[in-house]
């Protein structure tokens, strides 16, 4: 009888410190989340948290899962894991018809989304749904209006879902869906076999060099999408590190290797006019790059170079 009234002390010891580091983490992530400066910036980062800053809302955010998952039966969390991709597909459909760019000019009916997406009535509430649940929208609780009349709004992550978002993962979500989704799908296929890669067995496509980027190399289609979403993931990050890093006492020239269109070189140089730069990228890019400095920075030319080139 002592150790089963022991066991059940340890057990719910153990609960009653889960319970108190998860209260005690969401206190800190509250604090945090209205204490630094917002992650949201314009294009020359304004209002991007330092690094550290960064760094420690991402181990809080990954502290407070696991704090979570302890509450939950494994059997629960892999249920979960299993359905993620249902939620996933809903988030590129929702983001491919453009609603979060319509919602971002204010709350719209269901009725005026099917309309913009030229779908019917029903798949648009099954839509609708699961981005409420996906957490994408958020329905505003209008009680005695029709289905179709039913009024939805962007949430914090459906705007990240905008094209004009300055960190959009639009692009990325599509990507992962249109392009290295299939790959996984292939992963048993490939699993027996090193010399199958399951992303080029997908898309039919014959290696001779770098995987990957070689196929980028011969889709430009997703080769696009793909240098958009690297714009996106830049903004995410190295805004702080622009910030943090002394470059204008530490260096005169800055190569920028694999650096896409050159966004981060860009803000660099314009924040520091004493630099110079050098944007190091693969030919098709560099003629992409070339252009779009012409049009956008054409003030920043006489401090940048480009060089065609291959890091692999």
């Amino acid at each position: 009888m002592r150790k089963r009234v022991q066991v059940i002390l340890m057990h719910k010891l153990s609960w009653t410190k889960v319970l108190t580091g998860f209260l005690f983490a969401v206190v800190i992530g509250m604090l945090i989340r209205n204490c630094l400066p917002a992650t949201q910036g314009t294009e020359d980062y304004a209002g991007v948290p330092s690094w550290p800053e960064y760094t420690l809302r991402i181990a809080l955010s990954r502290w407070l899962r696991k704090a979570a998952d302890a509450l939950v039966l494994p059997a629960n969390r892999l249920l979960s894991r299993a359905f993620d991709l249902n939620q996933l597909i809903a988030i590129y459909c929702c983001g491919k018809l453009g609603w979060p760019d319509v919602l971002g000019k204010g709350a719209q009916t269901g009725r005026v989304l099917a309309s913009h997406a030229n779908m019917s009535k029903v798949m648009t509430r099954r839509l609708l749904r699961a981005c409420v649940v996906a957490d994408i929208f958020q329905e505003l609780g209008e009680e005695g209006v029709d289905d179709d009349e039913r009024r939805y709004v962007n949430t914090a992550m459906g705007d990240a879902l905008r094209d004009s978002h300055p960190y959009s993962m639009k692009h990325l979500i599509h990507l992962r869906v249109e392009a290295t989704a299939p790959g996984a799908l292939q992963l048993w296929n490939a699993v027996r076999d090193d010399n199958l890669s399951p992303f080029l067995l997908a898309h039919n496509f014959t290696q001779t060099g770098n995987g990957f980027y070689e196929f980028l190399n011969h889709d430009p289609d997703t080769a696009r999408v793909f240098h958009k979403g690297m714009v996106s993931i830049d903004a995410l990050g190295t805004g702080a590190l622009i910030l943090d890093f002394r470059w204008g006492a530490r260096c005169s020239t800055v190569i920028d290797v694999g650096g896409g269109r050159g966004p981060f070189l860009a803000h660099l140089l314009r924040k520091y006019p004493n630099l110079r730069g050098t944007l190091v990228e693969v030919p098709t890019v560099i003629e992409q790059a070339e252009a779009h400095w012409a049009e956008s920075h054409r003030d920043l030319l006489d401090h940048v170079s480009f060089a065609r080139g291959d890091f692999f």
